[in-house]
């Protein structure tokens, strides 16, 4: 199915753009604190533990990689999945999601959602997405995937282990 305007302005991909775009600003933070917080770490024990000192520099490095790996797809349209979505969309084999709830103690705090893409090569890729807005997601990517096996049951984990291959659906009267 070829991506046209009418899908790019669909609220489920919007919703998608502004998921990877916070996924984005998370990795942007998480690597400045690890740049921080190895820079700080690495100036107070550089002359009495050269270990903690080079764990430091070690947290330095990790944060530059994850500043570059931010850096060099800067924007939400760069990012493997969305690629996935509009250009190959026939490398998505399966899409499920899972809707989490934290109830420590009977005492509801707040839920969270995963969806879950698994791809023709064995690998996958997910994104995390307001728990209520799973549904809606899931039904526009019903009809943008309709190739795609959709829902999690065991016996699709199952088939995706033995071949991603036999999740694809085919359309009767087509080979």
């Amino acid at each position: 199915m070829n991506f046209n305007e009418t899908y790019h302005l669909h609220p489920a991909m919007r919703l998608l753009r502004k998921a990877i775009q916070q996924e984005q600003q998370a990795k942007m933070t998480v690597s400045f604190l690890f740049i921080a917080g190895g820079g700080a770490f690495g100036y107070l024990f550089f002359e009495q533990k050269n270990i903690l000192a080079t764990f430091g520099l070690a947290s330095i490095l990790f944060g530059l990689y994850l500043l570059w790996e931010v850096m060099r797809r800067p924007k939400p349209e760069d990012e493997l999945l969305w690629k996935l979505l509009i250009k190959r969309s026939r490398k998505i084999v399966w899409v499920f999601h899972v809707n989490t709830q934290t109830v420590p103690f009977g005492l509801y705090l707040w839920e969270e959602g995963m969806m879950y893409f698994k791809l023709a090569d064995g690998s996958e890729t997910s994104i995390a997405l307001p728990s209520k807005k799973l549904r809606m997601v899931s039904k526009f990517l019903n009809r943008l995937l309709p190739h795609a096996a959709f829902g999690f049951s065991y016996e699709r984990q199952r088939q995706f282990e033995i071949n991603p291959a036999n999740l694809l659906r085919i359309k009767k009267g087509k080979n």
